[in-house]
């Protein structure tokens, strides 16, 4: 503990005020999270050399403040309800898809923070009851649950999968299915047996932080494909295809990250044609695909797809829960041995008890009948994310319109003032994510990601109000004069 604080014993200030000082910001950075003990008073005065009386003034310095809490018999706790100071890392002038996912999961945990910034459900609409149910049933098969699994994954999950994807108009066989631990994994494991460092490959144009951020890792080049309100654009995939020679094109045809667009039906067949022709992989991130609020879902591209082209994969983190970390990947043949050999070098499999917790909730119909209670109550803040943008958004700010999923994708004036909104708002107790880091070529300070289903209506339109009034205020900021070079600038 004592790492934290440097005592200065020539200064002004008292001793017990730079140790509450020095502990209050430790835990406003996040240092000190919720519910991490303290020493006890003896202790830390003995660490640094003074009375127990300072320690006590400490803390009841922080304690008053609601830092934290102390309890007979337990000890000294930073407070849940501890005010934390966050600010967006990625909106800085070297911003990292690392950085930004970090910032999200961060204030995603933070009190006090309202967050339009996270692409997930509402934990409060989860279905504890029956999924505990569904939990409970497996302390019959404890030997089972309780060892390692197969690492290709639970047979019996594997089989409920088939009947899922039937349902999505895929075809397939338990044995075509590999488990993961999420689509994040599922994308890891196929871009390291498709391609090397160094490689190209094709993504659209935003597209999801977490891909871009694993192909850095992987030392892979995402090259952009922009897109459109029908998905990517063909005739710019076809021109980078051929001169880049991409190992794969990842998309998310159904209700996209960032933008919510649904890719037609049309454009995913002369997709797999282009692929075909050009020689190269598609991979498709489904995950958001049933999260469809105006019309029945589109089936997935592997649903048409006829020359092993495409790698499918797909969770249950936007449709359940994102701790379950459960998911599929669907690989074209040569590929399949080679996935199951990479996930067994990565962690074995993943744990059996949540691997038949999910079989049994699939198989006796509990995951359709949540899909059927949800679905309105995230159309409707669907709903409400439009209606307060349009009666909030100043001039110039234009927005998607998702037809399903969590996300809109908002594209501001371009004035310079726009890259510190997420920050300003963030000072004003809301998160919203910042554009930079969903492009591949890093140009996003003219872009926000606002995400809406762990929100309510009114928390919504309160949330975009605010955010509106950050982008006026900003707007209405002269932007700074150029510099003076000593030549001559015209104006333009």
């Amino acid at each position: 503990m004592s790492p934290l604080f440097t005592v200065d014993r020539t200064g002004d200030t008292p001793i017990y005020r730079q140790i509450a000082d020095q502990l209050r910001s430790a835990i406003a950075s996040g240092q000190l999270p919720p519910g991490a003990q303290l020493p006890t008073v003896r202790q830390l005065a003995q660490e640094l050399s003074v009375t127990r009386l300072t320690v006590q003034n400490a803390y009841a310095d922080l304690q008053s403040g609601g830092w934290i809490e102390s309890t007979v018999g337990r000890g000294t706790f930073v407070s849940e309800q501890a005010p934390m100071q966050l600010h967006w890392r990625a909106a800085s002038r070297s911003p990292t898809p690392a950085l930004v996912i970090g910032d999200i999961l961060q204030m995603g945990q933070a009190q006090g923070i309202r967050s339009f910034a996270s692409a997930s459900p509402d934990p409060s609409l989860f279905p504890e009851t029956k999924f505990w149910e569904c939990l409970e049933a497996q302390r019959s098969q404890t030997k089972i649950v309780v060892s390692y699994g197969a690492a290709q994954g639970d047979a019996l999950l594997r089989s409920e999968f088939v009947a899922y994807l039937a349902e999505r108009s895929v075809v397939a066989g338990p044995d075509e299915i590999l488990v993961v631990s999420g689509v994040t994994q599922g994308l890891a494991l196929v871009a390291q047996l498709t391609a090397q460092p160094g490689d190209c490959v094709l993504v659209e144009q935003p597209t999801y932080v977490g891909f871009l951020h694993l192909l850095r890792t992987q030392g892979l080049q995402p090259i952009a494909a922009p897109m459109d309100e029908e998905g990517p654009i063909l005739e710019e995939v076809e021109r980078l295809a051929t001169a880049h020679r991409p190992r794969f094109f990842y998309t998310v045809p159904g209700f996209q990250n960032p933008t919510g667009y649904q890719m037609t039906t049309e454009r995913r067949q002369r997709l797999l044609e282009l692929a075909q022709r050009c020689n190269f992989y598609i991979v498709e991130d489904d995950i958001y695909s049933l999260m469809a609020y105006d019309a029945a879902p589109l089936p997935p591209i592997k649903a048409l797809d006829r020359t092993e082209r495409v790698f499918y994969i797909t969770s249950f983190s936007k449709t359940l829960m994102p701790g379950l970390r459960l998911g599929m990947v669907m690989a074209p043949p040569p590929f399949r041995e080679r996935l199951i050999a990479a996930r067994i070098a990565a962690d074995l499999g993943s744990p059996p008890l949540l691997q038949r917790t999910l079989a049994a909730f699939l198989h006796r119909g509990e995951f359709r009948r949540h899909l059927r209670q949800t679905i309105p109550t995230y159309r409707e803040r669907r709903n409400a994310m439009l209606r307060a943008l349009e009666s909030f958004m100043p001039a110039g700010v234009t927005w998607t319109q998702p037809a399903g999923g969590f996300c809109c994708w908002l594209t501001l004036p371009r004035h310079p003032g726009m890259g510190d909104a997420p920050n300003l708002v963030l000072q004003q107790g809301w998160a919203v994510a910042p554009g930079n880091v969903f492009l591949a070529d890093g140009n996003g300070d003219f872009h926000l990601r606002l995400c809406f289903g762990a929100l309510t209506p009114d928390n919504i339109r309160q949330g975009v109000r605010l955010v509106s009034e950050v982008i006026r205020r900003q707007l209405a900021v002269e932007p700074p004069a150029p510099e003076m070079s000593g030549e001559w600038m015209p104006l333009v």
